[in-house]
């Protein structure tokens, strides 16, 4: 079933999927990587739904199926995703499916997002699941790779300038991407914070959401000290579990998993059945 909300003023077409399980079970957000389209994680959303999950799945704005494209006029931020995009996803996927908690899956800067989303709001009733992501700042490199990320949003910005939004496709980095976007992105590799997105974010130590991290074993987009970096914005002592790549070496870990998802869907299903058991026994989760 294919629905649709607007964003950002009305701007943006945000189709979005949803996908039943036969059985009642956790609803699942899977909100994706840069540049990576929904349909990209049809066989991770049916692994999850065939494991007894309901999942929405979704394009970010502009991007896959949903429409216009980004330009200098249509454009938007970290912040837009968190306070508007976000919620608009959880009341579609509780207008579906009215009981439990929904949970937040993110991959990439789906991570980012969704660990943002918690952050900024901690009394929300969410779960966090965050795959292959983490915070960019430099310092999370060792060695030349350190120059990584940082040189990536140098490059990221002049061409944002000229051209009014990246052109993902044609530097084989992301799609047709924002230009606030990308700005907010880059800006971490630098500062390793989001203070400039000018969001209110809890301390961890007080906040309640339910959260897993899980990381691909040699992914160049998203080192351990990087996830974990990113899990401490909701986790006071951050956690990570790390799989191998189910792919040949020549494959990047970061997204190859998509073409073998069947270890990354055990993953979060005995994650989430962590969680329920923690939540059933009044533990910190």
């Amino acid at each position: 079933m294919t629905e649709a909300f607007s964003f950002c003023a009305g701007r943006f077409r945000c189709p979005y999927q949803v996908h039943r399980s036969a059985v009642a079970g956790p609803v699942l957000i899977l909100l994706p990587a840069l540049g990576v389209a929904a349909r990209k994680y049809e066989a991770f959303a049916l692994g999850l739904v065939a494991a007894g999950n309901h999942v929405l799945t979704v394009d970010w704005p502009g991007q896959g199926e949903s429409v216009p494209r980004p330009n200098r006029q249509l454009d938007y931020g970290y912040r837009d995703l968190v306070e508007e995009f976000v919620p608009s996803l959880l009341a579609a996927a509780r207008e579906h499916f009215p009981t439990g908690r929904p949970v937040l899956l993110g991959h990439s800067l789906g991570g980012h997002i969704a660990t943002l989303f918690a952050a900024a709001n901690p009394e929300a009733d969410v779960a966090v699941v965050g795959v292959a992501c983490g915070n960019i700042h430099y310092r999370n490199w060792q060695g030349r790779k350190r120059l990584l990320t940082p040189c990536v949003a140098l490059t990221f910005n002049i061409l944002t300038a000229l051209f009014g939004y990246l052109p993902g496709k044609t530097i084989g980095f992301g799609g047709h991407e924002a230009r606030r976007l990308m700005r907010d992105w880059g800006r971490v590799a630098w500062s390793g914070n989001f203070d400039h997105l000018g969001l209110d974010l809890a301390h961890p130590g007080n906040n309640p959401t339910p959260s897993l991290f899980i990381g691909v074993r040699n992914d160049p987009f998203a080192p351990p000290a990087s996830t974990l970096g990113l899990a401490a914005l909701i986790q006071a002592q951050p956690t990570l579990r790390v799989l191998p790549s189910p792919r040949p070496a020549s494959e990047n870990p970061h997204s190859a998993w998509l073409r073998a998802p069947a270890t990354m869907v055990e993953a979060v299903v005995s994650g989430l059945a962590a969680f329920s058991r923690r939540i059933a026994t009044g533990q910190a989760v």
